[in-house]
């Protein structure tokens, strides 16, 4: 089941700290590791564990940071199209003791426009996965997807023109709860959104996913690392959604997915998921 996803990609190096905030000018670090960061990467990692077929169209610089970034890739079985620029994006995460996480983003420029061909990346995709960080190809994919007749999801997090265009190409939006307290409240863009004629869900953390029919509950698991949670749970969707599940088994499915994720500091495989579901007895 092949599921492309557009924008973001790079290099995190991840410090799990002792204690947050610091009280000293040096505090010390009890692990650190190398890892996948950014919105479509991350996602395509989870839908690679998850089993599917996982592509990933990003950029990333002509350097040593860009190359370890796509060998990381690859070793999980995603399948990258990289279009280069000058660097690579690269972003420092703190780690705090109970989990939550503080990004610190290096964001080089890189090209905007789409060398690769649209025809062949969209070959054989049964959904589309949208960040808003690449708007450009994103916008120009969508409008393939959707003569297609295929299902476009938009990872909606920040209120920027670029990003609200893409809602023309979607098909369905999953927002963050930090875009919803800067438009009115969870309701309010919700409402907003389902006026513009696409299924619309707000994630919320512990609080679980909030749509226009009701709310799924979040898992209650004990969280190590809640980074890319929201990037895992846009991935395991639109794989639910590639799959043929309705919105509400879809989002019922990423919110399991995005909660073992946060136990486990990593996307769950999916027998992790299904141990996890039948222990649950959701299976």
């Amino acid at each position: 089941m092949k599921v492309l996803t557009v924008g973001w990609a790079n290099l995190d190096q991840r410090y799990y700290v002792e204690e947050f905030p610091p009280r000293a000018s040096r505090t010390g670090v009890r692990a650190y590791r190398e890892t996948i960061g950014g919105p479509a990467a991350v996602a395509a990692l989870a839908v690679a564990r998850l089993g599917g077929a996982a592509h990933l169209l990003s950029r990333r610089g002509d350097d040593a940071a860009g190359e370890r970034l796509q060998e990381l890739l690859e070793a999980e079985g995603v399948k990258t199209h990289f279009q280069l620029g000058a660097a690579t994006p690269v972003s420092a995460v703190l780690v705090t003791p109970e989990g939550e996480r503080f990004i610190f983003p290096y964001r080089p420029a890189l090209p905007e426009e789409l060398l690769l061909s649209q025809e062949d990346l969209l070959g054989e995709a049964r959904a589309l996965l949208l960040d808003g960080r690449w708007a450009t190809a994103g916008y120009r994919l969508g409008q393939a997807a959707r003569a297609r007749g295929l299902p476009v999801v938009l990872d909606l997090d920040r209120d920027r023109e670029e990003d609200w265009r893409l809602i023309q190409v979607a098909t369905h939006v999953v927002a963050s709860e930090e875009l919803a307290l800067k438009k009115g409240g969870v309701d309010a863009l919700l409402a907003q959104l389902q006026a513009l004629e696409v299924f619309a869900a707000v994630t919320l953390g512990a609080e679980g996913v909030a749509y226009a029919g009701g709310r799924v509950a979040a898992h209650k698991v004990h969280v190590r690392d809640t980074t890319g949670a929201g990037d895992v749970f846009h991935g395991a969707f639109t794989l639910a959604v590639a799959e043929g599940q309705t919105e509400l088994e879809a989002l019922e499915f990423a919110s399991a997915v995005a909660a073992l994720h946060c136990a486990n500091a990593a996307p769950p495989h999916r027998n992790e998921l299904e141990a996890f579901l039948a222990s649950q007895g959701r299976a």
